[in-house]
């Protein structure tokens, strides 16, 4: 009995152990990345900590933070900012993006180092809607990622096939290429540079002197 007891409290300090390590070892700092279209060039900065997430948009022309969203990934909830007039207000998340058609995921054959990680491809394809994704994931405890997307409910092509490729958990994507299916591309998202640092939970706070905006 004292034996069966050892084991069991044993076994539940080693499921301790394994799942600290696994949660320090998720990604915490910044990633930066640029969207590109063929009208548009826009930055946006990911800051992750835990399941908290804030994204800042910079525009092209002032080289600002013209917007951010707060997401919070435990309790499901998302507040945006607006820098300008010092206001926030709830976001609810957005209805769910409707795909035409059927989506094809291949598994390319190319590695390619972006970012200092090794980066595989995964190639989406959807005749119907007339677009080709490539998407060049890398490992590295990203497990924010796959959460935020679908608490987002992002209507771009490059988001909504990005969750048709299984078994993306902990991955994100360095590199997307979007084109139609002659081959012409259309757009594209390239992480430019990623920072691995512990963040202050200020980052993620409501900054003071704003108001709440209501409808």
């Amino acid at each position: 009995m004292k034996k069966s007891v050892l084991k069991l409290v044993s076994g539940a300090a080693m499921m301790t152990v394994f799942s600290y390590t696994a949660f320090s070892q998720t990604f915490e700092g910044i990633i930066e990345f640029k969207k590109a279209t063929t009208t548009d060039t826009t930055n946006y900065l990911y800051y992750v900590k835990d399941n908290n997430v804030r994204i800042d948009e910079v525009g092209s022309r002032s080289q600002k933070v013209e917007g951010s969203f707060l997401v919070n990934l435990d309790n499901k909830t998302m507040k945006s900012l607006n820098h300008e007039r010092k206001l926030y207000m709830d976001q609810p998340t957005p209805s769910d993006p409707v795909i035409k058609g059927t989506c094809t995921v291949t598994k390319g054959q190319n590695v390619v180092n972006l970012q200092g990680y090794k980066c595989t491809e995964q190639i989406v394809t959807n005749n119907t809607e007339g677009v080709i994704i490539t998407y060049w994931l890398a490992e590295g405890k990203f497990f924010f990622f796959d959460k935020l997307l679908r608490h987002l409910n992002r209507k771009d092509k490059a988001s909504v096939y990005y969750l048709q490729i299984p078994d993306t958990k902990g991955m994100f994507p360095m590199r997307s290429i979007q084109t139609d299916l002659k081959g012409k591309e259309t757009g594209r998202l390239e992480v430019i540079k990623i920072t691995k640092k512990a963040l202050s939970a200020d980052v993620f706070e409501i900054p003071k002197g704003y108001n709440k905006f209501e409808k």
